[in-house]
């Protein structure tokens, strides 16, 4: 009937190496990550606002949208599952709110980062990606984090709602896009000695910067959002993995899906029938398998059956 594999916690996965990780928004897009093989997922602000309402990444998603999520997610997939809970919505009790909620809802770890929940790509993106282009995403892009010791009584406040939880707090700073890294690892060093597990410095492009991080910043790291710029990726996971860099996060998912959903779309527009859908092979898997990936049933029919031997 159900799948009743023990899951593994972050504590687990993450202490023995490095998790290459993608985001995903809802059960399916999990379904997808797991099917592929990796061995945990997150949840993205940024993917779960626009597939929920088709708003930007701008903080406009509560925290209802993102406990419901969480707790859908979490309850489906077997993977741990990492959330992006921007800057816990709202003043330090709120934050400790959300995370204590969060934690209870299923999530293995969960972010929680040093801007007033204005931020997002479609807000300061574009001169991000000019500064990356430039190689000067170091103090150089507009983009307001709130007072150091704010943001610390959140993580204090996040660590302490998760306490007895396998639940981690990830410090996430953003602080070096505009204030520089020096900024954000003094940010992060302050998190790591308050007890948060996982440090993440936001806008980290190159290797060098990311010794400088290592340098100060011994425990775990994240490094979020790794991509490829001109056939070049930012960095590679063997060079951070000896760093401490042992979560790494990226977005695939997304356009992956709207070519998937397009490509079928088109055809079965164009021809005004479903024969395309119906009959593409999705890469070579049989009948049976394409209804394991999708999962119409999966064990709810045997399980109802077995409840009703009374």
């Amino acid at each position: 009937m159900f799948d009743k594999r023990p899951r593994t916690t972050f504590r687990e996965l993450f202490a023995r190496e490095q998790v290459f990780t993608p985001c995903v928004w809802d059960c399916y897009s999990a379904k997808a990550a797991e099917m592929a093989g990796f061995k945990a997922i997150l949840l993205s602000g940024a993917s779960l606002g626009f597939s929920m309402s088709g708003v930007p990444d701008l903080g406009l998603h509560n925290q209802e949208e993102l406990v419901w999520a969480t707790d859908r997610i979490a309850d489906y997939s077997p993977l741990p599952l990492i959330i992006d809970a921007d800057d816990g919505f709202g003043d330090v009790a709120q934050a400790y709110r959300t995370c204590k909620r969060l934690a209870k809802a299923g999530a293995a770890a969960i972010l929680i980062e040093d801007t007033p929940n204005e931020r997002g790509y479609a807000r300061f993106g574009r001169a991000m990606e000019e500064a990356t282009l430039a190689g000067k995403l170091d103090g150089n892009v507009t983009h307001e984090v709130v007072p150091q010791d704010l943001w610390l009584a959140k993580i204090k406040a996040g660590i302490e709602a998760c306490e007895g939880t396998d639940c981690v707090v990830i410090a996430r700073s953003e602080s070096k896009l505009e204030k520089g890294l020096d900024d954000a690892i003094e940010r992060c060093v302050r998190a790591q000695e308050l007890g948060a597990e996982m440090t993440y410095v936001h806008g980290l492009r190159t290797l060098e910067e990311c010794r400088k991080v290592a340098k100060v910043l011994p425990g775990w790291k994240m490094f979020g959002d790794v991509a490829t710029v001109n056939g070049k990726p930012f960095v590679t996971l063997e060079e951070i993995a000896e760093l401490g860099f042992n979560l790494v996060t990226m977005h695939y998912l997304e356009k992956a899906s709207m070519f998937g959903m397009m490509d079928y779309g088109r055809r079965v527009f164009a021809e005004q029938s479903t024969r395309y859908a119906d009959e593409h092979d999705m890469g070579g898997y049989s009948k049976a398998e394409q209804k394991q990936l999708l999962e119409r049933d999966s064990g709810w029919l045997d399980a109802e059956a077995e409840w009703k031997r009374v």
